[in-house]
Protein backbone atom coordinates (compact mmCIF):
# COMPACT_ATOMS: atom_id res chain seq x y z
CA UNK A 1 0.00 0.00 0.00
CA UNK A 2 1.17 3.08 -1.11
CA UNK A 3 2.15 6.04 1.51
CA UNK A 4 -0.23 8.87 1.86
CA UNK A 5 0.63 12.14 2.99
CA UNK A 6 -0.34 11.43 6.57
CA UNK A 7 2.24 8.50 6.70
CA UNK A 8 5.18 10.57 4.90
CA UNK A 9 4.50 13.39 7.64
CA UNK A 10 4.35 10.84 10.61
CA UNK A 11 7.83 9.62 9.04
CA UNK A 12 8.79 12.83 8.99
CA UNK A 13 7.89 14.29 12.23
CA UNK A 14 9.07 10.90 14.48
CA UNK A 15 12.60 11.54 12.77
CA UNK A 16 12.47 15.35 13.99
CA UNK A 17 10.19 15.63 16.88
CA UNK A 18 11.22 19.28 17.83
CA UNK A 19 9.62 20.17 14.28
CA UNK A 20 5.65 18.85 15.59
CA UNK A 21 4.67 22.00 17.06
CA UNK A 22 5.61 24.05 14.41
CA UNK A 23 3.57 21.78 12.26
CA UNK A 24 0.79 22.30 13.95
CA UNK A 25 1.01 25.96 14.33
CA UNK A 26 1.88 26.71 10.99
CA UNK A 27 -0.10 26.36 8.16
CA UNK A 28 2.71 26.48 5.65
CA UNK A 29 4.71 23.42 7.18
CA UNK A 30 4.89 20.31 5.27
CA UNK A 31 2.97 18.63 7.68
CA UNK A 32 0.45 20.66 8.62
CA UNK A 33 -1.84 18.05 7.32
CA UNK A 34 -1.98 16.37 10.63
CA UNK A 35 -3.17 19.22 12.12
CA UNK A 36 -5.79 20.78 9.49
CA UNK A 37 -9.02 21.80 11.23
CA UNK A 38 -12.08 20.35 11.02
CA UNK A 39 -13.58 21.97 7.86
CA UNK A 40 -14.42 20.98 4.35
CA UNK A 41 -11.13 22.91 3.17
CA UNK A 42 -9.14 22.37 6.33
CA UNK A 43 -8.38 25.65 6.85
CA UNK A 44 -9.92 27.87 9.43
CA UNK A 45 -13.22 29.73 8.90
CA UNK A 46 -13.33 33.37 9.19
CA UNK A 47 -16.92 33.27 10.60
CA UNK A 48 -18.09 32.41 13.54
CA UNK A 49 -20.61 28.92 13.74
CA UNK A 50 -22.78 30.30 16.37
CA UNK A 51 -23.08 31.21 19.97
CA UNK A 52 -19.39 32.63 19.26
CA UNK A 53 -17.53 29.19 18.62
CA UNK A 54 -15.30 28.71 15.59
CA UNK A 55 -14.11 25.60 13.76
CA UNK A 56 -10.84 24.27 15.47
CA UNK A 57 -8.36 21.60 14.96
CA UNK A 58 -7.93 18.35 17.08
CA UNK A 59 -6.25 19.57 19.92
CA UNK A 60 -8.63 23.08 19.91
CA UNK A 61 -11.71 20.80 19.87
CA UNK A 62 -10.77 18.60 22.31
CA UNK A 63 -9.68 21.66 25.14
CA UNK A 64 -12.01 24.51 24.70
CA UNK A 65 -15.91 24.41 24.60
CA UNK A 66 -15.36 27.31 22.43
CA UNK A 67 -14.14 25.42 19.57
CA UNK A 68 -16.37 23.10 17.34
CA UNK A 69 -15.89 20.94 14.47
CA UNK A 70 -18.04 21.37 10.89
CA UNK A 71 -20.58 18.81 12.33
CA UNK A 72 -22.10 18.29 16.15
CA UNK A 73 -21.61 14.24 15.55
CA UNK A 74 -17.84 14.55 14.43
CA UNK A 75 -17.33 17.57 17.86
CA UNK A 76 -19.18 14.83 20.33
CA UNK A 77 -16.59 12.00 18.88
CA UNK A 78 -13.27 14.08 18.84
CA UNK A 79 -14.04 15.71 22.42
CA UNK A 80 -14.35 11.93 23.36
CA UNK A 81 -11.67 10.31 22.19
CA UNK A 82 -8.53 10.69 24.76
CA UNK A 83 -5.76 9.85 22.53
CA UNK A 84 -5.83 13.25 21.14
CA UNK A 85 -3.64 15.41 23.72
CA UNK A 86 -5.32 18.79 24.73
CA UNK A 87 -2.42 21.30 22.83
CA UNK A 88 -0.16 21.23 20.26
CA UNK A 89 3.27 21.39 22.58
CA UNK A 90 1.80 18.37 24.19
CA UNK A 91 2.03 16.50 20.67
CA UNK A 92 4.63 13.67 20.83
CA UNK A 93 5.79 11.06 18.18
CA UNK A 94 3.29 8.83 19.71
CA UNK A 95 0.14 10.81 19.23
CA UNK A 96 0.80 10.97 15.31
CA UNK A 97 -1.01 8.07 14.16
CA UNK A 98 -4.32 9.62 15.93
CA UNK A 99 -3.96 12.32 14.32
CA UNK A 100 -3.59 10.72 10.81
CA UNK A 101 -6.67 8.40 12.06
CA UNK A 102 -8.72 11.00 12.35
CA UNK A 103 -7.85 13.32 9.70
CA UNK A 104 -8.00 10.44 7.36
CA UNK A 105 -11.83 10.12 8.78
CA UNK A 106 -12.44 13.92 8.35
CA UNK A 107 -11.33 13.65 4.65
CA UNK A 108 -13.50 11.16 3.75
CA UNK A 109 -16.50 12.00 6.41
CA UNK A 110 -16.28 15.68 4.62
CA UNK A 111 -15.52 14.74 1.33
CA UNK A 112 -11.75 16.71 1.34
CA UNK A 113 -10.87 14.45 -1.49
CA UNK A 114 -7.82 12.62 -1.93
CA UNK A 115 -5.34 12.19 1.02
Amino acid sequence: MAKDKYDRAISYLTDLPSEIFKAWSSTDHECHCLFAFVSPTGRVENEPVGNGKRIGCLTQIRASDHCVAWTDDLTRRIRADERIPLSGSDTTPEHLPVFAEWQRTIDRELGRGEP
